[in-house]
């Protein structure tokens, strides 16, 4: 936000009598409302797109986990932390999203900071959008990669770029939805360069996964281009209701990954109660495509009342 942005936001807050600095509050969520300093507020700033942070099997397949594995695993994967539940998961999103394997990491922003800093060096290429998520930008800074950015959504620029770039290993990153703008990434166009310019291409549905595609099975899915994106990344602090995230790929890749990436090999595994309950609220979110139709109807609601 800019200056005159805080600034207007800050009177807002201001004439509604509460704090504008929501982190240091008392804030009580109960599904769409929220308790803020006593008074009861329409919670706007939740990614819980699908609403299953409260959807009772997902809340008792976190408290199953904790009764069978405990509260944590208190190792790494390459120790004693890799569970039947984390390796299940891993079968599933990697099913769901149409890959071979797939790696699940604590958190989504070590997702893509673990992946990119595992896969790329100091010869290769990454291609940006100005817009892509500041985990893709901090892992791109612990590979000493050469580092290119286009304007956002704009492929003359993209072009431009990979016309620029001599005959070596490029990579490609964007993010499915962009999370700021919320537009989506023309990724048949940017398939379509790829080809042209031999690059790789990875894909963030973070904002994505549970949203577009049958079945929220994320953006290369709802353009038909499955096979034709080279990895996958997804959180699951979003619609899956839970913490974590995931990157998918083919198993060679995944493989190197889960060999090389450091914030996979010398982080704690991601708590059983985590990953029971992002792996339940994939069975409810395939189970249940009404509540991506219901978001649709929602979003398609706000669009429109804002247009007026």
């Amino acid at each position: 936000l800019d200056d005159d942005a805080v600034v207007l936001l800050g009177k807002v807050f201001d004439k509604m009598g509460l704090s504008a600095r929501a982190y240091d509050r008392i804030l009580k969520v109960s599904r769409t409302i929220a308790d803020l300093d006593g008074k009861d507020v329409i919670m706007l700033g939740s990614n819980s797109y699908l609403g299953l942070t409260s959807h009772p099997e997902v809340k008792q397949a976190s408290i199953d986990a904790i009764k069978e594995h405990g509260t944590g695993c208190a190792g790494s994967r390459f120790l004693n932390g890799t569970l039947n539940v984390h390796l299940e998961l891993e079968q599933k999103l990697a099913k769901f999203v149409g890959k071979e394997d797939c790696i699940i990491y604590s958190t989504g922003f070590f997702a893509n900071q673990g992946a990119i800093s595992a896969l790329a060096s100091r010869h290769d290429h990454i291609i940006l959008d100005r817009l892509d998520h500041a985990s893709i930008i901090e892992g791109t800074r612990l590979t000493f990669s050469k580092v290119h950015k286009f304007k956002h959504n704009d492929m003359e620029d993209l072009e431009k770029l990979l016309k620029s770039i001599k005959d070596e290993p490029k990579l490609i990153i964007v993010d499915g939805v962009y999370s700021m703008d919320g537009d989506i990434a023309p990724l048949p166009e940017i398939v379509k360069l790829c080809k042209q310019y031999n690059c790789k291409i990875m894909v963030d549905d973070a904002h994505s996964l549970g949203v577009l595609g049958e079945n929220g099975q994320g953006t290369a899915h709802h353009f038909g281009l499955t096979d034709e994106v080279d990895l996958i990344m997804g959180t699951f602090s979003k619609s899956l209701a839970s913490q974590g995230g995931f990157v998918a790929g083919d198993h060679k890749v995944i493989d190197f990954i889960r060999h090389t990436s450091r914030p996979f090999i010398f982080s704690a595994s991601l708590a059983p109660a985590m990953v029971a309950a992002a792996s339940k609220a994939l069975d409810v979110m395939i189970r249940e495509p009404e509540r991506i139709k219901a978001l649709w109807e929602i979003t398609d609601y706000a669009r429109e009342g804002f247009k007026r």
